[in-house]
């Protein structure tokens, strides 16, 4: 099923929805982060993302996401799975360098949500696949390769929260409607920048696969 970016209405993003990825920040979370990606920072396969050279230390996330089938707000975690009519693939390019991280030079986490909202940092793919049973989600394979290179390798088993309860969580803060996605988090724990790559390429098992042309501009 086709969904390009033109047709995307709100970007909703999640993160620290992975136990594997909050191990790597040291962090506990009770429910995710979530901030909204503005339409400059979608692009879909194959177009490029571009790397302002202020930043560095640029991190991929291969985040499987939701798309949603119809009108929800508030919704419990019974309705939020009934409204999702589908899955992509998306890509949470995240720089983790020093700015624009957090103001406070002594917060314990440098990254702030400003690293994800540079323009061309959130590629998705312009295909989903239809919605099955809950429990064929519960353990995907996820994968990044950089230049050719495994970078990230992990499974959606490893989630701390289910998909419902996060397409609920994020209903419980804005209204979601047709065809918005909702990015459900990564693995984390990347072994490899973008900083001075030529590609990426996301992929998670029986989702698809999103690969990406990267440029330092």
């Amino acid at each position: 099923m086709e969904l390009p970016k033109e047709d995307i209405g709100k970007f909703v993003a999640l993160g620290g929805t992975f136990r594997s990825h909050l191990d790597e920040k040291d962090r506990t979370y009770r429910w995710p982060d979530l901030w909204i990606v503005p339409s400059e920072g979608v692009i879909n396969e194959q177009e490029t993302i571009k790397i302002p050279e202020r930043v560095e230390k640029v991190k991929p996330g291969s985040e499987i996401t939701a798309v949603i089938g119809e009108e929800i707000y508030e919704a419990d975690e019974t309705e939020a799975w009934d409204a999702i009519k589908g899955f992509t693939i998306s890509n949470d390019v995240t720089a983790s360098g020093d700015w624009p991280g957090w103001s406070d030079p002594d917060h314990g986490m440098i990254t702030g949500v400003g690293y994800k909202l540079l323009p061309t940092f959130s590629p998705i793919f312009s295909e989903y696949v239809e919605k099955s049973e809950e429990a064929d989600y519960n353990n995907l394979s996820v994968e990044v390769r950089v230049d050719g290179d495994i970078t990230v390798s992990g499974s959606t088993a490893q989630m701390a929260f289910s998909i419902p309860e996060m397409v609920s969580f994020a209903s419980n803060i804005c209204e979601l409607h047709e065809n918005d996605v909702i990015a459900l988090g990564d693995p984390g724990n990347p072994t490899n920048f973008l900083d001075n790559a030529d590609s990426v390429t996301c992929k998670i098992e029986g989702i698809g696969e999103l690969t990406n042309p990267i440029e330092r501009v």
